[in-house]
């Protein structure tokens, strides 16, 4: 409960609505009902229809990232790891290329 009170109303209802809602509330199981909530979410409540949009998007969210004049080292780093955890969510996998690391270290 303490999880979907975190949720606005519109998510509330998609939560609500899933199939598994009422067996997943019963055992009390929170982490499969955060896993839904990540997944309405992450994908914009579309269902995956958008899923490669959404993965672009996030991904130039990672990548355009800048920290603000006055914006604590910490809050920035919150950030970044807020849309790289998003970013994970949707199945990016993101890594340096072979030969980009070479090319740097050269």
């Amino acid at each position: 409960m303490v999880i979907i009170a975190l949720c606005d109303s519109e998510v509330k209802n998609q939560v609500k609505g899933l199939p598994n809602y009422k067996e997943c509330d019963k055992k009390l199981d929170s982490m499969s009902v955060l896993k839904e909530i990540k997944k309405i979410v992450y994908t914009g409540g579309s269902n995956n229809q958008h899923a490669k949009y959404n993965k672009a998007r996030a991904l130039m969210n990672l990548m355009d990232i800048r920290q603000d004049k006055h914006q604590d080292i910490q809050d920035f780093r919150d950030q970044y790891l807020a849309i790289y955890k998003v970013c994970k969510e949707l199945g990016l996998k993101i890594r340096r290329c072979n030969d980009d690391a070479k090319a740097i270290l050269k």
